[in-house]
């Protein structure tokens, strides 16, 4: 897989898995929407989840984009996330289209308001690609 190949494949509209440790020391992970642009993942969560409470206490995460179909390939970033505001209202429509499509996307993200979420950004220290079946791969 080429980083070219491997971008795109960033850029399409996979649900990612998040993965957090708690202020115990206990792992979570949960299945989210991202935007992604430059080498850079925004997530959208909502104020005082699960996600949030955990990157307060430890930044550490482990995100994980997959295609779970054959050819089987997943992309996996480790860094740390950073907690900001909540997602204008342009990029909320965005995130919402991206996954719903227009017409749904726009409904849902009329439904989503800005005082009940963050943002958290993630900059990727370390990428991994797991492709166990090179060159099977079809784009």
């Amino acid at each position: 897989m080429t980083d070219d190949e491997r971008e795109a494949f960033l850029r399409e509209a996979n649900v990612a898995v998040l993965s957090t440790v708690d202020s115990r020391g206990r792992p979570h992970a949960a299945p989210v929407w991202y935007l992604y642009d430059d080498g850079v993942f925004r997530i959208s969560t909502g104020v005082g989840s699960q996600k949030h409470k955990n990157i307060e206490a430890n930044p550490n995460i482990s995100l994980v984009i997959d295609q779970r179909v054959l050819p089987y390939y997943a992309v996996i970033i480790q860094g740390t996330a950073e907690i900001g505001p909540a997602f204008s209202d342009e990029d909320g429509l965005k995130l919402a289209v991206r996954y719903l499509g227009e017409e749904l996307g726009t409904r849902y993200a009329q439904t989503q308001t800005a005082d009940a979420s963050i943002s958290l950004t993630i900059k990727p220290r370390k990428v991994i690609v797991y492709d166990p079946m090179p060159g099977w791969r079809k784009r």
